[in-house]
């Protein structure tokens, strides 16, 4: 693996180059806006330069993650590409800063580089957060041309390698005065990023009712380590994921005659879905295929719901009874036999 400082930067302008198309349909599917990408400026990380450019702005800010060390990209809200509803999204907004995170990652850095885990969060000062995540003495940066339907256009920052990636979302807390909400980091695709970070419990009010201020009291889980042991060592482990193209069952004598140059026909049309399988046998989602730069992938547009599954409980009055005794009865969730008096 090549070494990420900044005579990588070569290697980044290319794959801007190559991946821009894809990041830009990624832009218009999260925000709604037409865009173009293009690189235009990159060379060795300027501590003075970089301060002087962003110092005290407020913005978008793309954490990702290469072994120890991480790459960020920076939205300043200046450049008018980043929407108000970023600051305090909701549900749908915070899988939409998701799933941005991971479609620019993959597409604007180089495969030498790619990154292992995605987090995007809004802060309120670009330069402090990046300066605070210690950007390596020989660090690299490039800057991007983004331009809008009206033709203006904006600046985006990508930034590496920053030695602490996870301060890059670390700011200090606001005074009590302070009214400026704290930052949103969205979920983590890696396994490794904090699964309640972008979880904000609802804060009663006082005379709120029966949910006012004792709510607000209450205390609220908001980090990976807060979770019980056992907890922790489950989200560690690793299942299969698999996309099904399609199925179909055939005798054996065909399958025996299937050789190099067969075909195999299947019922599904080739515009269909696939499916999503966890573990090999469990369908959890259904998706259409993509292209991540060289590679394939599948975006999700369905989540199945979990299977339900019911037991039958058999309600006795008091002073019933089977005469038959070998029958085993459910009575709630434990098999019990039923007795004669």
């Amino acid at each position: 693996m090549a070494d990420l400082n900044s005579s990588a930067v070569n290697s980044f302008i290319e794959a801007v180059k190559n991946g821009a198309a894809e990041a830009a349909s990624a832009f218009t599917r999260t925000f709604d806006t037409t865009v173009t990408i293009a690189p235009e400026e990159g060379g060795a990380f300027q501590v003075d330069k970089f301060a002087e450019t962003l110092r005290g702005q407020k913005g978008l800010a793309l954490l990702l993650t290469v072994g120890s060390q991480g790459i960020a990209v920076l939205i300043p809200s200046s450049s008018g590409l980043v929407p108000a509803w970023c600051d305090e999204p909701d549900a749908t907004g915070r899988s939409k800063l998701s799933t941005f995170a991971q479609e620019w990652g993959m597409n604007l850095v180089p495969e030498d580089f790619f990154p292992e885990d995605f987090k995007a969060g809004v802060v309120q000062d670009l330069s402090a957060s990046v300066l605070r995540s210690m950007p390596e003495l020989d660090a690299g940066f490039l800057a991007l041309d983004v331009k809008q339907p009206d033709d203006s256009i904006g600046k985006v920052y990508l930034v590496w390698a920053l030695s602490i990636p996870g301060e890059l979302f670390n700011e200090p807390k606001p005074d009590a005065a302070d009214t400026v909400p704290p930052p949103f980091v969205a979920p983590s695709f890696g396994g490794g990023a904090d699964p309640f970070a972008a979880e904000t419990g609802w804060q009663g009010t006082a005379g709120g009712g029966s949910f006012g201020a004792n709510f607000a009291t209450m205390p609220q889980r908001k980090r990976l380590e807060d979770l019980p042991g056992y907890s922790r060592s489950m989200l560690k482990v690793k299942i299969p994921v698999a996309a099904v193209l399609a199925r179909a069952r055939k005798p054996i004598k065909l399958v025996l005659e299937l050789g190099v140059g067969s075909v195999i026909q299947f019922d599904k049309s080739c515009d269909e879905l696939l499916e999503v399988e966890v573990g090999q046998t469990i369908t959890i989602a259904t998706a259409e295929a993509v292209k991540v730069g060289e590679k394939f992938g599948f975006r999700i547009n369905t989540v199945a719901l979990p299977e339900e599954r019911f037991r039958r409980v058999e309600v006795r009055r008091e002073g019933e009874y089977r005469a038959n005794t070998d029958i085993q009865q459910i009575i709630g969730k434990s098999p019990i036999r039923s007795f004669n008096r």
